[in-house]
């Protein structure tokens, strides 16, 4: 009972103190008397003073804070120190319903001034009495049981003696029965928690008695009080959510789980499933607080047995239930389905929410209005959330898809490793003692998998998980699987399935662009369908799920997003239009039909190997390879390699690991590696927290700053509405008496979270807060100094920057444009900007597109292009440009002056100084700079110039207003630099990727059964489910082919299409995938091009490489086309993204220009230099493995090349495939020296081609005794020859000169069957000889070269790439103009003898382009291609060639011309072999020396011949540029137009004339003096022919014109 008021005379003070906590000096004192006499000093003497008469003092959180330094002056005064109320203690007990009480927010007095210590202690004194009020109003029974538990704590006992309240009860236990008899469990142990924890008790049994009194108010436990004691968490839980054996009153009403079912979903009992109770076995080990995993099937109610446990929780004790799923979308869905059955408990918090709605969520998870929290794995990493479940009762942990745990499981997810963690950390933080108990659902698990799920829970936080699975299958549904040879006849199939059953139907596909196809053709066919997938427009996406749900539409054509959490009972029909990637998967959205057990619903599969490659396919593109996490942790080596924490964005990192930053879902791809080096303990990532504070209040009060902000010319209207919300914010969160250790709620991130702002906005106005000194200034921004650089380099690199600017700003429109980066790239550098590379001029582009300054579109399929245009006028840019450039410098010097400084304070032996500094010191310092010209600037123009130097990296920048680009927060655990990511650490994903290529084989394994045997592949299903895996694999894959077989990433066909042709030596070299440098040493004819495409294949197909980290080098466009055009042929459109280009091709590409055969001549030297000093994109030189051909042909340029890219991949594979013995390009300074220095610099492991599949035996045996007259050579072992037959070896030596005259007419005379070569050793000789064999009328054809001129300059190429040219901004050809142009090419140079020509490199660009044919792939095709890669191979046609020209080519027939050919040097010897080596079944040759007697074979026939032969009669010789006058053809353009090459034009003089008798070409006088020496050896100019016509520009023209390069003909003259 309360003693009479009338005779309680004690006098009371209260007080406040304002104290610098870190020394502990006391600023401030404030305090005010019951009657209202006020004190205000920091005098501690004063107020021992104003404090005497008084028996008790009384504040707010004072227990704990003021009572350290002013106890003594308490004491001093004549207090005795237990008569110390604390107001903070008594708010819980006695407000525990919400709205609470007005002044307090958890555990802060609510002000709206700065420092006021009086103020304070006014409001101190006007809580306690109504404190006093509230505690009178009480019933004597509940006053009574407070009385007893807390009269005796030094927390409360003061307010009972001031009170004078003494209770005439004295068992408490007894009053707490009475008093919430059937509120409370009966059988809990109150006596003990009584003894232990009277303080949580009393705490506990307030708020309960909040529910009894107001039971739709959603009251709880403030988190201070859970954070100083968390005993009540589990002292409510024994109280109200425990349920008792015997069962009482109590938990017979609250804790049953039907009525629980019944109250809040309306059922009467729980699904069964193929009669077993699963559904009710689990809510009851949920209610009974035991850790739970249930393995339900889909439509199993996996939701309403997490959600009854997490309602009845809600209502009983107010605790949280937090569900974490990796489907953000679905979460939503899950609350508005609760919402509709009228339930408002639950809210999402998740990336797909704008700022007002999280904000909302938020509000409602703290004022206790929601209990069930649905979050994402990555939303663990957020502070907010953090510090929002440490504010509430924590119920349970539910976590969705918990397969995702397992590596054994079908979507093994790095992130969810991190859940035990944060469950573990919450627990830490509570204090708790219990572990916090936790559900595992997922739909389909086998044995393996639901053990990883236990052994984690178990290893993390000790729980062990009951397990709820079931062995029944679904009886309504019936399976089959239709083999399906194409997509025409799955469509007819589809139609007519859908035409039976006529139902609502899921077609299940596997690519979203498929969805998309087949709704529009089934909706075209008349049938109501519609698509869905993940990464469709929310809008859409909903629109066209309850288009499904409600009826109105009947078909749902989808990826398999689509169903989860979708419970539509009629659906009778699930066809999979490509099979599923895991029976797991299948099982699941094949159980989306027949949910309405009543109906039978059939489950189609329209079956067809090719759909398992592609799942194949696209598991290898999107795994993250061992090669890829050691990438990103040599990047996180190297950005940490001065400071151990960092702040960096996802796309930073891989950059700087040398991804493709164009690459699909780049950010997930780095968490996941960061997740993994996480777990393996190489790092830590640290929660998404920014480090800028809104602290420091300047301001005396709420209104002197909202005063402040409303007369601010500062602020736009929005910014201020957005400040006083700000301000208020601050006000109400401040706290004078905040430990150390507290997440301060002054933090960006909190005040965007609670107000629904976003970051960038909220930073803004936090700015101008500190602008208009409401708030205090903050260093919250660090520049990183390297000691060793100076300012000159930072300097450098922004004037480069801003060039590149300049001229980006004159070339960009105010309208849509187009550019060609390399294009642009090239004219920048014309424009005097040395150093610029197409990745600085994305950097630009990026950078503005952030700013707003210009829209920015990265065009599909279209690397190179971009469309931009400005958003603002070019004189605005302009001056922001200048403005922004004077900054940069300005600011660049500051900190170098700064570093001075700091270096001064001892910094001196940091590799890296730190310089902390705020945006308003910045400004500051710029406006008080002695520059006479200074700009105005604003904040705004200094974070835009802060950001700009860390974007263009000429200053690393962090913290800040950064904050909002770098989201992640990485501190480095493992210092040693050397460590490397291994096999080791890699297990757990490695165990993941290779368990999905077996559930790969496994699914099609189900479909070849389902096609055979019904019962079989259902058993087959169950077994594979209920089994241990390895007796799984036993029963159903025997023996060591089949289980090798589903561990392969391949079908078995593909296998042997890949594999099945090889000999024993392939096989090996392409099965290698560990040793890291392979050198090849590959006869001639030893299939060396098959194997390098075969190998290609395999890294795509088999082994951990992605196709952007894998390129090959070849030495011709011709090379790089056929491999392209093989791979095609063997694994179809994967082919297409394997970068295959020539050294050349390679350099101009790293270098951001357009390449062409002229440009090339230093392009090797100038890269090589340029990847040294860092200056070529990451991503365009990391690569994992190189391939090249023909390595013995590479020179010092190119083997320098090879070097610095090892240089910049440590781990990087390297195929090197060559033959010294074929190395004839010593005249470029090819050696097979590089080639063996690289294998004896790097220990590469050799392999030797030996087996000829081209030449017949004896041929081999022959060229096999030539080539051991070379010396030094790579390869050991002889060459083998697979033909057992033999061919025609015959070798005519002559004691004459002049062979070409008896080598004809061999040929003459020889019947010819098949393709057939003459290959001489000049190009002189090769014209001869052509010459003569079409004057023998053997139809003839010399393949030219195009030295001196590009192909791209023919006039039947420049017609083509003109009419396929649909204009400046149209960068594809469409088939129709395709088409036209080769119908037009045919029609206008049908006459032509270079129409062939054009016609192969057709040919080839359509092989090579099957799908989309882009312009500018035709064009580099052409510019990079030589006149003699695109001669077709004819059995009628007798080829002549120079011996480099038929390098790499093979004939029936060769013909070898060695006249006077000298074999003293390798050199010689080696073209010679070349030149045998090319003959498949016979070898002619015709020689005047005896190098070649001393050779035998079988089947070779040696003639001497000795007679003389004159010089031929007739000479045929080609003209180059040298050869003709070229300014001539200016003013004869209309009479070369009419011409065509091969035409005849008749000689006249110096001249040759068309067959109108115009002249059209005029000698060169050079070729007139040849002319005349030509005549003194008796030939004479006779007739001539086009030979080409050529686009040729003088120097300084403007304009192009046409030329002509003639074929003439010498003939002998008669001497009688």
């Amino acid at each position: 009972m309360l003693k009479d008021e009338q005779k309680n005379v004690c006098l009371i003070t209260f007080i406040d103190a304002e104290v610098e906590s870190v020394k502990g000096r006391i600023l401030d004192i404030g305090a005010i008397k019951e009657n209202g006499n006020p004190f205000h000093n920091a005098s501690l003497g004063e107020f021992t003073q104003f404090l005497r008469g008084s028996e008790y003092v009384c504040g707010h959180n004072i227990l704990n804070h003021d009572i350290k330094y002013i106890g003594h002056a308490i004491i001093e005064a004549g207090i005795n120190p237990l008569n110390v109320i604390d107001t903070l203690y008594l708010s819980p007990l006695l407000f525990p319903t919400k709205p609470y009480h007005s002044l307090l927010k958890d555990d802060k007095l609510q002000t709206e001034d700065r420092n006021n210590p009086l103020n304070d202690s006014i409001k101190a004194q006007d809580l306690f009495n109504s404190e006093v009020a509230a505690f009178l109003q009480i019933d004597t029974t509940l006053k009574d049981i407070f009385y007893l538990l807390l009269n005796r704590t030094k927390e409360f006992g003061a307010f009972f003696r001031f009170t004078n309240y003494q209770s005439t009860k004295s068992d408490v236990e007894s009053q707490i029965r009475l008093k919430f008899q059937s509120e409370i469990c009966l059988n809990s142990d109150l006596a003990k928690i009584i003894s232990e924890n009277p303080i949580e008790l009393a705490y506990s049994l307030s708020l309960i008695n909040s529910f009894i009194l107001f039971r739709k108010v959603h009251s709880i436990t403030p988190p201070w009080v859970l954070k100083n004691y968390p005993e009540v968490e589990r002292v409510i839980l024994l109280l109200r959510s425990k349920p008792c054996l015997t069962g009482c009153t109590y938990c017979e009403n609250a804790l049953d789980i039907y009525k629980g079912l019944k109250k809040f979903f309306g059922f009467n009992s729980y699904r069964t499933y193929g009669g077993e109770p699963l559904q009710e076995r689990a809510v009851k080990a949920a209610v009974n607080n035991k850790s739970v995993l249930a393995v339900f099937p889909t439509g199993g109610g996996k939701s309403i047995t997490f959600q009854v446990p997490a309602l009845m929780s809600a209502e009983n004790s107010k605790a949280l239930t937090i569900i974490i799923s990796p489907l953000q979308s679905l979460m939503k869905d899950q609350v508005d389905n609760l919402e509709k059955n009228g339930i408002s408990e639950a809210v999402t918090i998740n990336g797909l929410l704008d700022p007002i709605e999280r904000a909302k969520s938020i509000e409602r998870i703290e004022d206790g209005s929601a209990s069930i929290l649905y979050i994402s794995p990555e939303s663990l990493r957020s502070k907010t959330i953090e510090k929002l479940i440490l504010g509430r009762k924590t119920a349970r942990f539910v976590i969705d898809e918990a397969h995702c745990f397992s590596s054994w499981g079908q979507d093994f997810r790095v992130d969810y490793l991190y859940i035990g963690d944060f469950i573990k950390l919450i627990q830490e933080k509570k204090n708790l003692e219990n572990s916090i108990p936790v559900s595992c659902f997922t739909a389909t698990a086998k044995q393996r998998v639901i053990e990883d799920i236990r052994d984690y829970f178990r290893e993390k936080l000790s729980l062990d998980l009951q397990i709820f699975t079931s062995k029944a299958s679904r009886t309504n549904l019936h399976y089959k699987v239709f083999e399906k040879q194409n997509e025409d006849e799955k469509y007819l199939t589809v139609r007519d399935l859908i035409e039976e059953k006529n139902c609502p139907t899921i077609i299940y596909v596997s690519r979203t662009l498929k969805a998309y196809k087949l709704a529009d053709q089934l909706s075209k066919d008349g049938f109501n369908a519609k698509s869905y997938h993940g990464k469709m427009d929310k809008k859409e996406k909903t629109e066209n799920q309850n288009a499904f749900l409600n009826g109105d539409t009947q078909i749902m054509v989808a990826t398999s997003a689509f169903g989860m959490g979708v419970d539509k009972k009629d659906v009778g029909l699930v066809i999979h239009y490509e099979i599923s990637d895991s029976l797991e998967n299948y099982v699941q959205e094949a159980g989306r039909a027949g949910r309405d057990e009543n109906i039978l619903a059939d489950c189609f599969v329209l079956f067809n190997e090719e759909d398992l490659s592609k799942h194949f396919i696209l598991l290898n593109q999107t795994k993250l390879s061992i090669k890829e996490i050691q990438q990103v942790w040599k990047a996180i080596k190297d950005i940490t390699r001065f400071r151990s924490k960092i702040s960096n964005s996802a796309l930073e990192i891989a950059r700087k690991a040398g991804w493709d930053d164009s690459v699909a879902e780049i950010e997930t791809r780095v968490t996941t590696a960061i997740a993994a080096l996480e777990d393996a303990g190489y790092l830590k990532r640290g929660q998404n927290m920014p480090r800028v504070f809104a602290n420091s209040i300047l301001s005396e009060n709420a209104q002197e700053a909202i005063e402040i902000i409303n007369a601010s010319k500062k602020f736009e209207e929005n910014q201020k509405e957005q400040g006083v919300r700000i301000i208020k914010k601050l006000f109400s969160s401040k706290s004078r008496k905040e430990t150390t250790n507290e997440t301060p709620e002054s933090r960006i991130d909190y005040i965007s979270d609670h107000l629904g702002i976003v970051k960038e906005e909220v930073i803004n106005v936090i700015n101008l807060l500190r602008e208009e000194n409401i708030l205090a200034d903050a260093k919250d921004l660090t520049a990183f100094i390297k000691s060793t650089e100076n300012k000159n380099r930072s300097l450098a690199i922004v004037e480069l920057h801003s060039k590149i600017e300049n001229f980006l700003l004159s070339v960009f429109k105010e309208e849509e444009s187009i550019f060609h980066l390399k294009e642009l790239n090239e004219e920048v550098e014309k424009n005097g900007c040395d150093g610029v590379t197409t990745n600085k001029i994305k950097t630009i582009i990026n950078f503005w597109s952030i700013k707003n300054w210009i829209k920015r579109k990265n065009l599909d399929h279209f690397k190179n292009h971009i469309a931009v245009l400005c958003l603002q006028s070019k004189k605005q840019l302009k001056d922001k440009l200048e403005i922004r450039h004077e900054l940069a410098t300005f600011i660049v010097e500051f900190f170098y002056e700064k570093t001075i400084t700091e270096k001064a304070k001892g910094q001196t032996d940091k590799d890296e100084i730190l310089v902390e500094f705020s945006v308003h010191e910045l400004k500051y310092a710029y406006e008080n700079s002695s520059d006479l010209f200074k700009k105005e600037i604003s904040i705004y123009d200094i974070e835009d110039t802060l950001f700009y130097l860390s974007r263009i990296e000429a200053i690393k920048i962090e913290g800040g207003f950064l904050v909002v680009y770098n989201a992640l927060t990485i501190e480095r655990i493992e210092q040693d630099n050397k460590k490397r990511y291994t096999k080791d650490d890699y297990q757990k994903l490695n165990q993941f990727y290779e368990n999905k290529v077996q559930q790969i084989h496994i699914i099609g394994e189900y479909a070849q059964r389902m096609l055979t045997d019904y019962k079989n592949a259902l058993q087959f299903v169950e077994d594979y489910f209920q089994l241990n895996y390895n007796s799984f694999l036993n029963k159903y894959f025997k023996g060591s082919d089949r289980q090798n077989e589903i561990r392969r990433n391949i079908t078995p066909s593909k296998f042997k299409q890949l594999f099945g042709e090889l000999s024993p030596t392939q096989l090996k070299i392409i099965k290698d995938n560990e040793t890291q440098h392979i050198v090849v040493a590959a006869g001639p004819g030893s299939g060396k091009t098959k194997v390098l495409v075969h190998k290609l294949a395999s890294l795509l197909l088999m082994e951990d490489v992605k196709h952007e980290q894998l390129l090959m080098l070849t030495f011709s466009r011709a090379a790089a086309t056929e491999f392209k055009k093989r791979l095609l042929n063997l694994i179809g459109n994967a082919a297409n993204f394997i970068e295959i280009k020539t050294f050349h091709s390679y350099c101009f590409d790293l270098l951001g220009k357009i390449g062409t055969l002229e440009k090339s001549a230093d392009i090797l030297n100038i890269t090589v230099e340029r990847i040294k000093n860092g200056d070529v994109e990451a991503n365009k030189i990391t690569k994992t493995v190189l391939v090249i051909d023909e390595a013995q042909d590479m020179n010092a340029e190119e083997f320098a090349l090879i070097n610095a890219l090892m240089e910049q991949n440590e781990e990087m594979r390297i195929i090197a495939v060559g033959d010294d013995d074929q190395n004839i390009y010593e005249f470029r300074g090819a050696s097979s020296k590089y080639l063996e220095q690289f294998i004896y610099d790097n220990k590469a492991i050799k392999h030797e081609l030996v087996e000829n599949y081209r030449s017949k035996s004896n041929l081999v045996s022959f060229s096999n005794q030539f080539v051991k007259q070379i010396q030094h050579r790579l390869k050991e072992t002889p060459i083998i020859a697979n033909q057992i037959d033999n061919g025609k070896i015959k070798i005519v030596s002559y004691q004459s000169c002049n062979l070409i005259t008896p080598l004809v007419a061999d040929i003459t005379n020889t019947g010819l069957s098949g393709t057939t070569c003459v290959i001489t050793k000049t190009n002189d000789e090769a014209v001869k000889v052509a010459g003569l064999l079409l004057k023998n009328g053997i139809k003839a054809k010399l393949i030219q070269s195009n030295d001196g001129f590009n192909l791209y300059n023919l006039v039947e190429v420049r017609f083509l790439l003109n009419k396929v040219d649909s204009g400046p901004d149209i960068y594809t050809i469409s088939d129709e103009i395709w088409n036209e142009a080769k119908k037009e090419l045919i029609n206008t140079f049908h006459n032509s003898t270079k129409l062939e020509i054009c016609l192969n490199i057709i040919k080839d660009f359509e092989i090579t382009n099957p799908n989309r044919k882009y312009k500018s792939d035709l064009e580099v095709l052409i510019r990079e291609s030589k006149l003699e890669d695109f001669y077709n191979e004819n059995s009628e046609t007798i080829f002549v060639s120079t011996i480099h020209k038929a390098k790499g080519k093979e004939f029936d027939n060769v013909f070898l011309l060695l006249e006077k050919f000298n074999l003293d040097t390798d050199a010689a010897k080696r073209q010679l072999y070349v030149a045998m080596t090319r003959a498949k079944h016979n070898l002619n040759i015709h020689l005047n020396n005896d190098y070649l007697n001393s050779l035998n074979a079988e089947n070779l026939e040696h003639i001497s011949n000795f007679e003389i032969y004159p010089t031929p009669d007739k000479i045929v010789r080609h003209a180059t540029f040298e050869d003709v006058w070229l300014d001539y053809f200016i003013n004869r353009q209309i009479s070369i137009s009419q011409l065509t090459c091969g035409e005849k034009l008749h000689i006249e003089g110096n001249e040759c004339l068309n067959s109108n008798g115009q002249s059209v070409l005029k000698f060169s006088k050079k070729f007139i003096e040849k002319i005349k020496l030509m005549k003194l050896k008796h030939y004479e100019l006779k007739s001539a022919s086009v030979n080409f016509i050529l686009y040729w520009r003088k120097e300084g023209a403007l304009e192009e014109i046409k030329i002509i390069l003639p074929e003439l003909y010498f003939e002998i003259i008669d001497q009688k």
